[in-house]
């Protein structure tokens, strides 16, 4: 691809409200007894976080029902290498602040709104892993700055009675100011297949038209394991139209660990673009990557290993990794 495209969708708003592995961690409350320096600064950081959120939701008048205001964060590192861009290192935060004063319709959410846009199973099977940041440097402290200062109120919760879940997005990142709506529907098939499909689009004054349509098909296995089939379509259109497909057909295992649940994915990822009505295979190969909570249930470590090609940057088959530490308020 001549420019690796953001961050695809599948997780959607889930990573900003309350991903599988983000409830696990807020229920298991350690033991006080037992409880060090790092369970008591990270609890009072929740607290301060939860003090702000009913704050903030203050604002917008008296309260109308008798629940406070909720509030969830993530922090992360992202680290990834491959032989041709190097390491980049990248700092992430994403959170939200539901609103009960606005009768749980409207939230605040906050931070790097490309997480909207990754799979909620912890892997990420596509060219994310061999994309390099936006120039040279290792670290670049001003990509952080403004990739990090989105800021949006979401509306949602207002399509629950035809079972399709939608939210919608006014923000602003930097100097673009977006808007952002998804829509989200799921089918049980036959042989115990749920289908789901996914359409999400953003314009923003800066960086115009953004459209990701995902179609996934999950069947179990077993209790533990999963077989998914994930196909996307990625469309921008800033100056220039482009358009790109993905598809990858991959096994998901969870895994009991001491602090809650790891998920182990490996399969096989194809891509491309698709000019003059045709589609054209650029990169493919296989990919593997785990999660893991460690030590603490809101410390996360997850690891993803790929061996991708690119044929319109002209780089053969080479390995990739990608690394990231995650704590979750």
């Amino acid at each position: 691809m001549s420019a690796a495209p953001i961050a695809l969708a599948n997780e959607s708003n889930t990573q900003a409200n309350d991903t599988p592995l983000q409830t696990e961690a807020e229920e298991q409350t350690p033991d006080p007894d037992q409880a060090g320096w790092a369970d008591e600064n990270h609890q009072n950081f929740k607290d301060w976080l939860q003090d702000s959120a009913d704050n903030i939701d203050g604002w917008f008048g008296e309260k109308r029902s008798k629940q406070s205001a909720r509030a969830s964060l993530r922090v992360m590192v992202d680290t990834t290498w491959n032989e041709y861009d190097g390491t980049k290192i990248k700092p992430r935060v994403r959170g939200r602040i539901k609103l009960p004063t606005l009768e749980d319709r409207f939230s605040v959410v906050f931070g790097d709104d490309s997480l909207d846009y990754e799979a909620h199973d912890g892997a990420l099977n596509d060219d994310r892993t061999v994309a390099p940041n936006a120039n040279d440097r290792r670290y670049d402290r001003r990509e952080t700055r403004e990739s990090n200062s989105s800021l949006a109120l979401r509306w949602s919760n207002f399509r629950r009675d035809n079972k399709i879940d939608a939210d919608v997005d006014l923000g602003v990142r930097s100097n673009d100011v977006y808007i952002r709506a998804k829509a989200e529907k799921k089918w049980q098939l036959d042989h115990d297949i749920e289908m789901r499909f996914e359409q999400m689009y953003r314009y923003g004054t800066h960086t115009e038209h953004t459209a990701v349509s995902t179609l996934e098909f999950t069947q179990p296995q077993s209790e533990r394991r999963n077989l998914v089939s994930r196909s996307q379509l990625h469309y921008t259109h800033k100056g220039d139209e482009n358009l790109y497909w993905h598809s990858s057909l991959f096994q998901r295992h969870f895994i009991p660990v001491k602090h809650g649940t790891g998920e182990l994915n490996y399969g096989l990822y194809v891509g491309g673009d698709i000019e003059d009505k045709k589609a054209h295979l650029n990169t493919y190969g296989p990919y593997a990557g785990y999660r893991q909570p460690v030590w603490r249930p809101w410390l996360f470590l997850q690891s993803d290993v790929s061996y991708y090609n690119n044929k319109r940057e002209d780089r053969d088959h080479h390995a990739s990794v990608f690394g990231r530490v995650e704590v979750i308020f």
